[in-house]
C-alpha cells in the first residue's frame, strides 16, 4: 500500500505562511543583540540579502530554522 502525502506541496504562493514566526524571531534577536528598536530591526532585516532570498521559495531558505536564519544574517555583517 502506497503512503499518501498528507503535507501540502510548498509553492511560491503558499510558503509565505511559514515566514511570520521566523521573521518575528529574527527581528527579536536583532533587537536583543543590537539593543535597537523593533522598527530599526525590521528595517535592517527587510533590507537584507537574507530577506530577499527568504521571500523566494526556490531558495529553500524557508526550510531553515529561525536560529539558522539569524546566524546567517549575522554572518553577512
Amino acid at each position: 500500500m502506497k503512503a499518501e502525502n498528507l503535507s501540502p506541496e510548498i509553492t511560491q504562493e503558499n510558503f509565505r505562511i511559514l515566514l511570520p514566526g521566523k521573521i518575528a524571531f529574527i527581528v527579536d534577536q536583532i533587537c536583543e543583540v543590537k539593543g535597537c528598536s523593533i522598527k530599526a530591526a525590521l528595517l535592517e532585516f527587510y533590507n537584507s540579502k537574507l530577506y530577499s532570498e527568504l521571500e523566494i521559495e526556490k531558495t529553500k531558505r524557508w526550510w531553515q530554522s529561525p536560529m539558522q536564519l539569524f546566524n546567517k544574517l549575522q554572518e553577512s555583517h
